[in-house]
């Protein structure tokens, strides 16, 4: 069975096609699990009257205001599946796709984390989010699937639940964001993905969704993205990401003896401190 989880907040009215959609899956071979990260609109009120209904399998657990991050962390401990995929509560998923996945995963192998697919446009239903894979059925590290493969955009995640669950987002006082992609390099240390040429969502970005707004975002969320890119540097210690990682030790008020002496590239941070700092300034 598949955990479909959807972590939300203040989202009624984007809810409505996500579960349009899901009634037109496979009802018998998935739960919904949506995670109510604080809304205060009538979320919970709608959430409640579906629920009612019985057309679909609802699980509604509804959390103090944190962050998509500790909301996912709250999903995984309530997910009843043994495959776990994350739908933000703007995106549907295609007609098909519940019965797509169940069946991708039949033995699958134990190397392999889980499964990654193409994502479309709601109003565009034609045109691919970023590009396809290299090949179907492509073997990967997550990262080497965009800097080794040159894969481009957005795409959706499934994963084991006997393996997503080992990991959790970490959370800063005061901090609602940690980038995924520190998750998923993390889960690259011990296991491969699948990737698929199949269209599995459709997406939407927001005007107020972390996709349009996220170097505000990262500024204000400056722990969780330092510790992003202090754990890429073992992985990729490209110029970019050590100028990153110095840039949010400035906004995460960590000194320059930490700054150095946390990653092996010493002499990179030696060589862009200075540089990074005056860009620090400048932006304030």
């Amino acid at each position: 069975m598949i955990t479909v989880f959807t972590p939300t907040y203040n989202r009624r009215k984007e809810l409505e096609k996500l579960y349009e959609s899901l009634l037109k899956q496979d009802k018998a071979n998935f739960e919904w699990l949506i995670v109510d990260d604080g809304s205060i609109d009538d979320t919970k009120e709608y959430i409640e009257k579906l629920k009612k209904e019985k057309k679909i399998k609802i699980n509604y657990v509804y959390k103090e205001n944190g962050g998509k991050q500790s909301a996912y962390n709250v999903g995984l401990d309530n997910a009843k599946g043994d495959i776990f995929l994350c739908i933000d509560s703007d995106d549907i998923l295609t007609k098909g796709s519940i019965e797509k996945i169940n069946s991708d995963y039949v033995n699958l192998d134990n190397n392999i984390a889980g499964i990654i697919y193409l994502n479309n446009y709601i109003d565009n239903k034609k045109k691919i989010v970023g590009t396809m894979f290299p090949d179907d059925n492509l073997i990967t590290k997550y990262h080497d699937l965009y800097n080794r493969h040159k894969v481009k955009g957005d795409k959706l995640l499934t994963f084991k639940k006997s393996v997503i669950e080992k990991y959790r987002f970490p959370i800063f006082e005061g901090e609602k964001f940690v980038p995924e992609a520190l998750l998923y390099n993390r889960i690259d240390k011990n296991y491969m993905f699948m990737c698929k040429n199949y269209v599995a969502a459709s997406v939407k970005y927001l005007d107020n969704g972390y996709s349009s707004n996220y170097f505000s975002l990262v500024k204000r969320n400056p722990k969780g993205n330092r510790l992003y890119h202090k754990e890429l540097l073992d992985i990729d210690n490209k110029l970019y990401n050590v100028y990153a990682y110095i840039l949010f030790s400035f906004y995460s008020k960590v000194g320059f003896k930490t700054t150095l002496s946390e990653v092996k590239c010493k002499f990179k941070v030696l060589l862009l401190y200075i540089p990074t700092y005056i860009v620090y300034k400048i932006r304030g």
